[in-house]
């Protein structure tokens, strides 16, 4: 029997692997594997599975890389009614400008509407043309409250 973490013969187990919390030597890992060596690089044997986050392309980083959402242009709704949804909103606003994002919030068990959304725009001024056009609007017999979303915390 062979531990897969450090590739020793017959020792122990590899859950009592006592050399698992320790990385590879980088000289260990250009090796071909042997008998009595470290396992081979993760990716190399056929047919073995490699999380993308360890494959030899994959983007390092603690998700530094990903795009995230730009709250600067996000406007958040509330008092919309039980029967709104996303297109019913996306046509509202895009009025204004082009959305490039719509949200409502629906209560899992009712899948109705929870009364409040958020719309981010592409442009900050489109966003403040809206606030200013559709806050105290009438919509679906209730009168909608259009802010500026706040950021959220870090």
């Amino acid at each position: 029997m062979i531990c897969r973490t450090c590739g020793k013969k017959g020792d122990h187990w590899t859950s009592k692997c006592p050399y698992k919390d320790l990385a590879p030597a980088p000289d260990a890992l250009d090796m071909p594997p042997t008998s009595d060596g470290p396992p081979p690089p993760l990716g190399t044997t056929k047919g073995s599975y490699v999380p993308p986050r360890l494959r030899p392309n994959a983007p390092q980083g603690k998700g530094d890389d990903m795009k995230r959402r730009n709250d600067e242009n996000s406007v958040r709704v509330t008092n919309l009614s039980e029967d709104t949804r996303e297109p019913d909103v996306l046509e509202l606003f895009s009025t204004f400008g082009a959305v490039s994002r719509v949200y409502v919030a629906l209560d899992q068990r009712t899948g109705s509407s929870r009364g409040f959304g958020f719309v981010n725009f592409v442009r900050r001024e489109d966003a403040e043309k809206a606030i200013s056009k559709l806050n105290g609007y009438g919509y679906d017999n209730l009168i909608l409250h259009v802010e500026w979303a706040t950021p959220r915390p870090s």
